[in-house]
């Protein structure tokens, strides 16, 4: 049996229902290919907040009724965000009729021709070791939270943990005789192991006997006297204030999980470690992040070698 000729499936394409149809089936369809749930509450938040904006504005309620202008709308709802935020609600839709375009859901792509915010490459400074004595140095060892907290500012520093990572260990995820932790909760599902040193070793041996072997997460709360709340859950906001806190007491700004991994990064590369290797520690699947967190130490780098090829010492003495 012979069919007969068809035209390009795009061409042919009818709609496809409703633009929140076509939301439902793309997060099925990351659901389907494993995509971590986090990752998968952001598109959703997203893509809410894309259709939400675009009946406000009211656009059709077809998908395939969409165009360039409803999607620029959209944007121009946000210009005066930053340009990290706006990047993000542009490319996360983007993908989305990507997929809907190359999926043949869509006969057109509405994102077609509009280019994303062009992000600054900004030099985030990382801690000085001064400034990690300091933060340590609030750190209070005469108290569980104290200890607590040191265990933990060591294990970002030495281990380059994300915010996420760190608050979703568990116990059995540790070794101290190994000195290796088990990243199982790792962005995009990519696990992995990493070690910590002597001196982090020995601040998380120290917390461990006083919290015990008991199951669970590996770092408790604290109430507000300090104590511990066996089982309780430390959150990404709870660490999060922690650290401001010890930043506040210590003068030090802006001090935060994300700053341990720049800091982490930028010391390994001063030190000698390979790109490779920094890039494996981190969880990234290439090098380009890591250069990016290394680029103060590149710019400091430049800056200190500038004396050998001053234009103005060398190419104009006379």
């Amino acid at each position: 049996m012979t069919c007969a000729p068809q035209e390009s499936v795009h061409a042919s394409m009818e709609g496809n229902g409703t633009l929140q149809a076509l939301i439902d089936l793309y997060l099925l369809r990351c659901r389907v290919e494993g995509r971590a749930d986090q990752t998968i509450r952001g598109y959703a938040d997203t893509l809410r907040r894309f259709s939400t904006a675009l009946a406000a504005d009211g656009a059709p309620n077809e998908a395939e009724a969409l165009r360039q202008e409803h999607v620029y709308a959209y944007l121009g709802r946000y210009v005066h965000l930053s340009l990290e935020t706006r990047h993000r609600y542009f490319r996360e839709v983007r993908c989305f009729f990507n997929w809907a375009y190359a999926s043949s859901n869509l006969a057109t792509n509405p994102c077609a021709g509009i280019r994303a915010v062009r992000l600054p490459e900004r030099i985030i400074q990382p801690f000085s070791p001064e400034d990690i004595a300091a933060i340590l140095g609030e750190c209070d060892v005469n108290t569980g939270a104290g200890i607590r907290d040191r265990a933990i500012v060591f294990m970002l520093l030495d281990c380059g943990l994300r915010c996420s990572e760190l608050v979703q260990l568990n116990l059995q995820d540790v070794s101290l005789k190994t000195r290796r932790v088990r990243i199982l909760h790792a962005k995009g599902n990519k696990q992995r192991v990493v070690s910590f040193a002597d001196r982090c070793g020995e601040a998380l041996a120290r917390y461990l006997e006083l919290r015990g072997s008991d199951d669970g997460r590996l770092f408790w709360a604290m109430n507000q006297r300090g104590d511990f709340r066996p089982g309780s859950v430390l959150k990404p906001n709870g660490l999060k204030h922690m650290l401001r806190r010890l930043g506040s007491q210590a003068g030090i700004p802006k001090v935060h999980a994300h700053r341990f991994r720049h800091t982490f990064a930028t010391w390994a590369i001063q030190n000698e470690a390979r790109e490779l290797d920094v890039q494996y520690l981190l969880g990234h699947s290439s090098a380009d992040m890591v250069r990016r967190y290394t680029s103060s130490y590149r710019s400091e780098q430049a800056a200190a070698r500038h004396a050998a090829f001053s234009p103005a010492d060398r190419m104009l003495a006379i």
